[in-house]
């Protein structure tokens, strides 16, 4: 047991954490987003990073290597660790990471079995963390052997580290320090600096299968189980790798490879239809959240709130309530907030379930339903005789943006590009004050703007609301004579309850009630049930729910009256009621000039709305609506003025030709687009078959351009091979010469030394010279020998 400084037992880590740690990833794409978020983060501020897989030694191996500053020894040992996290904001880029735990709980929940490369400018480390290795040698707690190398062109190691080295060649898939360093140097393909992860034993379902399909897309990383799974109503973010890193981030910063092929990274606030901003003020913050909101261009199943939290995504298309009810309110609509002020849980896929959450989430679905009423009824003023629903139209993005592969920054494009290359540089912009690389990005529409969308609808309700409020007779009156007025008396009274009666003297002149005759003693629960009933009622009967301004019937209630009762015989009776539905009908045309009068201009539009909402005025919302929605529905202006006007044969017969008409127009229309899409399709075909042409082109151009390099490399290898030829060449030439000079000095002092030897016996008879060695220096000696004698 370790002891701390203070003489307390330091806690310590069990290797069976490693795995219990890693399952609070219960989706595989959520453990592959913490290893890119590691490489995105601007400690490391990677520009592209590759995901891959391969087998080695026989075993499926995912792959992930990244351009960025690397890591020290220090720095390494700290991310195979717990806990340890100092990243820090730089120049508007905020880390993703907050735990200090998202390496070993990604790659942990990937596989059992971990190894890390990576380079920086000094030094080369690798680090292991397996699960293998320390089952194999029962450890107690978690160990990480770690090698570092100096980039020095000697490749060496401290000796503590040699402990570390064994371990890593005998629980590795790399047995040898060759292997080693081949992996080192693939880091090299990518910058000099840099950082690359092999995760092995990856994790395997009951039928022996990875979790991961590698075979069905080869540009492409699925999820086994929810391709079988999948249906119309389920993203492709759900089981795509693909297309889950293509939204990861609100504002990508970082390219990702995926098998090879770049992800097409969207701006996904962009990337709608219909976009307006709107702004919400949370009672806990001083400042405003923006939030967008526009119409998925893709497929009107796939919908709901993007919730991202410092730039990552954490949770996808969330319906919120007015999404989820059965009357399919806000389909196809999109919204998009950045939730920095909650709090993302452990796996970075939900946010604590706190008030403020809560609260966001209630807000977020008034926010939704404001906008999609907005949208429709936008859509029905400038087109009211269309029938098409707004969700089922044909929709491109509002916006075109792209990123430039240079600089990653993103440039605005005109709205008429659809198409674009493969690859894009600012070189290539159609605006010229965006041209270059070095300067900087446009201001987004957020950036420039903070008002909220304009509310049309929104603002009239409010008015129709206020000025029902003022018709409401006072609780004085309506407990002496209990009335309802149109927003809460049905639209087909029963023949058996209907009299004429003159206006009372308490009301508006512009209500329609129902009496209860002197005589009758209702409780009031009886009232209760006929609200209730009513209610149900105008959810089927929506066409007319105003009041007409000009004296109309009195229904009088017989003393019997029963929600249980009152109703089946309202619906057998409808049908003798015609007439008097055309009558209230053409009524309620003329009302609206009287009610338009009385609005005036409309109040400023609020940009800011508090968390509680009101619920006053509830009772009218309904109303409110349909009073909107009639001059869109009924453009006619015939107004009747008294309740015994019945309807002109020749108005019915000139609106049913028009209504023909309508259709006849329709009918075109529908043919027309049938016949655009068709020929859409046409040129979409025209236009694959040339991008494959193309494409087959550039692969035969870069065919031919790595083949000219070749060439070139190799003409280069040849030009050095010959010019070290030529200086062997030059040296061998001037060896030789100076050899032969060499050879002639030493024949002639031979030469010399033989003449002298012949002189020297006359001085010396003993002196026997076929045993002198004419090459060395003896003859030299005895001449000096015998001059110093003479002399």
């Amino acid at each position: 047991m370790a002891n701390g400084k203070r003489g307390i037992p330091l806690s310590t880590i069990s290797p069976k954490f490693l795995h219990a740690n890693s399952t609070s990833h219960t989706w595989p794409f959520s453990a592959i987003a913490e290893l890119i978020d590691n490489a995105y983060d601007p400690d490391v501020h990677a520009r592209q990073i590759w995901i891959d897989w391969t087998r080695i030694r026989g075993l499926d191996c995912l792959s992930f290597m990244d351009n960025g500053e690397g890591l020290t020894r220090a720095r390494l040992h700290k991310m195979l660790s717990f806990g340890f996290s100092d990243k820090k904001a730089a120049k508007f880029h905020i880390p993703v990471g907050v735990y200090g735990n998202g390496f070993k709980s990604g790659s942990m929940r990937l596989g059992k079995d971990a190894i890390v490369f990576t380079k920086t400018r000094d030094t080369m480390s690798v680090g292991l963390l397996s699960q293998s290795y320390l089952e194999a040698i029962g450890a107690q707690r978690v160990l990480v052997p770690m090698i570092t190398f100096r980039r020095d062109g000697h490749n060496q190691y401290s000796v503590e580290d040699g402990a570390s080295l064994r371990a890593i060649l005998a629980y590795s898939l790399f047995n040898s320090e060759k292997d080693l360093f081949a992996e080192l140097r693939a880091i090299s393909a990518a910058g000099p600096t840099g950082t690359r992860i092999i995760i092995w034993n990856l994790r395997k379902s009951t039928k022996g299968e990875t979790e991961f399909d590698f075979d069905t897309d080869k540009y492409d990383i699925l999820i086994r189980a929810n391709i079988c799974d999948k249906s119309n109503m389920t993203p492709e973010s759900e089981y795509s790798l693909r297309a889950y890193c293509s939204i990861l981030y609100l504002k990508p910063r970082m390219q990702i490879i995926i098998r090879g092929q770049r992800v097409k990274s969207q701006l996904i606030s962009k990337s709608l239809a219909h976009i307006a901003q709107d702004n919400y003020r949370p009672s806990f913050l001083n400042k405003r959240v923006r939030i967008t909101f526009g119409y998925n261009t893709q497929s009107k199943e796939h919908y709901g709130i993007m919730m991202y939290h410092k730039n990552r995504l954490i949770k996808p298309y969330v319906k919120v309530s007015c999404q989820c009810k059965a009357e399919r309110k806000g389909v196809g609509v999109i919204g998009v907030i950045e939730c920095n002020f909650l709090q993302p849980t452990h796996n970075k896929q939900d946010f604590d379930d706190t008030d403020k959450y809560r609260k966001i989430m209630h807000n977020l679905s008034i926010k939704l339903e404001e906008y999609w009423n907005e949208i429709r009824y936008k859509r029905k003023k400038e087109d009211p005789k269309c029938t098409v629903a707004i969700e089922d139209v044909l929709k491109v993005p509002d916006q075109v943006w792209v990123q430039c592969d240079s600089c990653l920054k993103w440039r605005r494009l005109p709205d008429a590009i659809t198409e674009l290359p493969d690859k894009w540089f600012c070189s290539m912009n159609y605006d010229p004050q965006f041209r270059s690389c070095l300067v900087e990005e446009e201001l987004e529409d957020e950036e420039e703007d903070q008002k909220s969308y304009p509310k049309p609808f929104k603002r009239q309700r409010r008015n129709t609301k206020s000025l029902l409020e003022e018709n409401v007779p006072d609780s004085t009156q309506t407990q002496e004579q209990p009335a309802l007025t149109a927003t809460q008396a049905p639209r087909h009274p029963p023949a058996s309850v209907m009299s004429v009666a003159q206006p009372q003297p308490g009301l508006e002149p512009n209500q329609i009630f129902l009496e209860k005759p002197e005589n009758a003693c209702q409780p009031p629960s009886k009232l209760a049930e006929l609200e209730r009933a009513k209610q149900k009622f105008s959810a089927i009967e929506t066409q007319m729910e105003v009041t007409p301004s000009f004296p109309v019937l009195s229904l009088t209630l017989p003393q019997e009256f029963s929600s249980q009762t009152l109703w089946p015989d309202l619906n057998e009776e409808r049908k003798s009621l015609t007439q008097f539905d055309t009558l209230v009908s053409k009524a309620a045309c003329g009302m609206m000039e009287g009610i338009e009068s009385h609005q005036g201009p409309a109040a400023a539009e609020e940009t800011c709305e508090r968390d509680a909402s009101s619920g006053t005025g509830r009772e009218y919302s309904s109303a409110a609506e349909q009073i909107i929605e009639l001059p869109l529905k009924n453009e006619r202006k015939g107004v009747v003025h008294h309740e015994g006007h019945a309807d002109d044969e020749e108005e019915e017969v000139e609106e049913k030709c028009s209504l023909t008409e309508v259709q006849q127009w329709q009918d075109e229309l529908m043919e027309l687009m049938h016949e655009t899409a068709e020929e859409r399709d046409a040129c979409r075909q025209e236009l694959e078959v040339l991008r494959e042409h193309i494409a087959a082109l550039e692969d035969e151009r870069s065919q031919f351009i790595s083949r000219l390099e070749s060439v070139e490399e190799e003409k280069s290898r040849l030009s050095a091979l010959c010019d070290q030829l030529r200086s062997q060449l030059s040296e061998l030439r001037d060896h030789s010469q100076r050899g032969k000079e060499d050879k002639d000095d030493s024949s002639k002092l031979r030469t010399l030394r033989l003449n002298l030897s012949r002189l020297l016996v006359s001085f010396i008879p003993s002196l026997h010279l076929e045993h002198v060695d004419y090459n060395s220096d003896v003859i030299d000696t005895i001449l000096i020998q015998v001059l110093e004698n003479i002399t």
